[in-house]
């Protein structure tokens, strides 16, 4: 059973490719916020490195959001497309929940994932394993509950997304240097092994769509539009 996932909601461009729960390959571009341009050739190199014709694909995973607007809307009307192209199921992977696949080393046992991606004027989208479930919220609401549920229990916080980029100094100022770390820049961000992974546990659970069914969930209006509904944008 092979796997194609895709991710684009975040700064760099992502596909990898699985045989059941086995990462066989993952690609990423070094440019940010090209995906539109990268996605369609990143995929067919992925493919043809590793000896798959695109009939071999089972599943089409795709993150689903929330993350870049843009972003999204290239990944998940790519993955349906292919996904129809190839009459096979879809599977829709909520972005924040793929954190939770993002490998820690076997010292951080008592490490707790925190994903948080930048939502622009103190928010974030954020989800803290086994203690938040993804949402949109302020920054300070993510560092509430790390507080009062997480630190409090002796726990450590590892914190991935591009709201660290954002939001560190706030992170370190409020929780201090001994009760978390920043996970290093090349695994920091969203990436398609773990959209895959999680696709793996969705598809043995049953939970796989129709191509026509793959929808992105942006988890807010984008920010023209709340502008525009408050007032704040006129013609």
């Amino acid at each position: 059973m092979y796997i194609l996932a895709i991710e684009t909601t975040g700064p760099l461009c992502s596909v990898a490719l699985l045989e059941k729960n086995k990462i066989l390959d993952i690609m990423n571009t070094s440019e940010q916020k090209n995906h539109l341009r990268d996605l369609i050739p990143l995929i067919k190199e992925l493919l043809i490195s590793n000896n798959i014709e695109k009939s071999q694909i089972d599943y089409m995973a795709a993150s689903v959001g929330p993350g870049s607007f843009t972003g999204i809307r290239i990944g998940v009307s790519t993955a349906r497309a292919l996904a129809q192209v190839l009459e096979i199921p879809a599977v829709s992977v909520p972005t924040l929940d793929a954190f939770r696949k993002k490998p820690l080393s076997s010292g951080e046992k008592n490490c707790v994932i925190c994903g948080i991606i930048n939502a622009r004027r103190g928010q974030v989208y954020g989800m803290i394993d086994g203690f938040m479930n993804g949402c949109a919220c302020m920054m300070t609401d993510v560092l509430d509950v790390i507080e009062r549920d997480v630190v409090s229990n002796g726990l450590h916080v590892k914190f991935f997304g591009d709201g660290i980029d954002a939001y560190s100094q706030m992170i370190t100022e409020r929780l201090g240097k001994d009760s978390f770390d920043f996970a290093d820049k090349n695994v920091r961000y969203q990436d398609a092994a773990s959209v895959g992974l999680l696709a793996y546990e969705k598809i043995a659970a049953g939970e796989v769509i129709n191509a026509e069914e793959l929808l992105p969930d942006y988890m807010r209006k984008a920010e023209a539009q709340q502008k525009l509904e408050a007032g704040e944008i006129r013609f």
